[in-house]
């Protein structure tokens, strides 16, 4: 697999252009997974796409695609997918559905979060042996980690699996028992830089992820508090545009800028998803079964 933080900085074919602003980013948790359907921790397990799933990689494809005709700005120059089949599968899906189509590239670290003891446990049996109130800090706190994966646990092989298929530098950084939010995020920053540097240079990019690295990512775009990110659920199968304006930074703003002190602020934040009313009810139904 290539390196993921080298291919989010590449610069784009010249063929392409350049544009005159700074590129837009394009976030698409992927479509139902099998174990979405079944309300189980899946974490990384790698297990594909539902029927379900499937319809919506196409009408993301479509979503997109008709948007382009009149807004031919958010033609992604390239898609950048979390290595797991069920975003690989949706970004392939959803690229075969755009003009050119645009190269797919892979990033390790837009790998799901490792739920540790809890994968491949459905969330009834979770919420029944921990409790409501220790349900909710495992899935919904910052900092707090699942119990980690023993090595005899019955997941752990096909984790280990999943591991093994992984770049060096990335079983070098990923937690192999357990994962919070916090490690996300932290696993993610390398990406974000590769990302921020190519929206700087005026590309746009869709990024197809997970519910949890997508959430990780909005932390960094948008700079985030801990109980702001709590709040925040993912749809699958919708895309959500990112929009920047570009601010000269001022000493003390921190290091979210290029070399010429320039800093991307996001134009509207938590961004604007394509199908405002569908995402809305998606995220309502995901908010009652317990959120992303």
């Amino acid at each position: 697999m290539p390196d993921d933080d080298a291919a989010a900085a590449r610069p784009a074919a010249a063929a392409r252009g350049a544009a005159s602003g700074p590129g837009i980013l394009v976030l698409l948790r992927h479509g139902q997974s099998t174990y979405n359907a079944e309300d189980r921790f899946t974490g990384l397990l790698d297990v594909p796409l539902s029927e379900r799933g499937v319809d919506e990689a196409r009408r993301a494809g479509d979503l997109l695609a008709h948007a382009l005709v009149r807004h031919p700005e958010l033609t992604p120059r390239r898609v950048i997918t979390s290595p797991l089949v069920r975003a690989s599968a949706t970004a392939a899906i959803v690229a075969e559905a755009l003009p050119g189509p645009p190269p797919v590239e892979v990033a390790w670290r837009l790998v799901e979060r490792h739920y540790g003891a809890f994968t491949d446990t459905p969330r009834a049996v979770v919420r029944s042996e921990h409790g409501e109130e220790a349900f909710w800090r495992y899935r919904r706190s910052y900092a707090h980690r699942p119990p980690p994966l023993a090595p005899d646990a019955p997941a752990r092989a096909d984790v280990d699996a999943v591991l093994a298929r992984l770049p060096d530098d990335a079983r070098a950084a990923l937690r192999p028992d357990t994962e919070s939010l916090a490690d996300v995020v932290d696993r993610l920053r390398p990406f974000w830089d590769g990302v921020r540097a190519a929206l700087l240079r005026g590309e746009t990019l869709l990024v197809v992820g997970h519910g949890n690295s997508l959430r990780a990512l909005s932390v960094l775009v948008d700079g985030l508090a801990p109980e702001e990110v709590r709040d925040l659920d993912v749809p699958t199968g919708h895309p959500l545009v990112r929009r920047f304006l570009l601010e000269q930074a001022r000493p003390g703003r921190g290091t979210d800028e290029d070399a010429g002190g320039t800093r991307l602020v996001p134009l509207v934040r938590g961004g604007t998803y394509l199908d405002a009313d569908g995402a809305e009810h998606a995220i309502a139904d995901l908010r009652a079964r317990g959120g992303t």
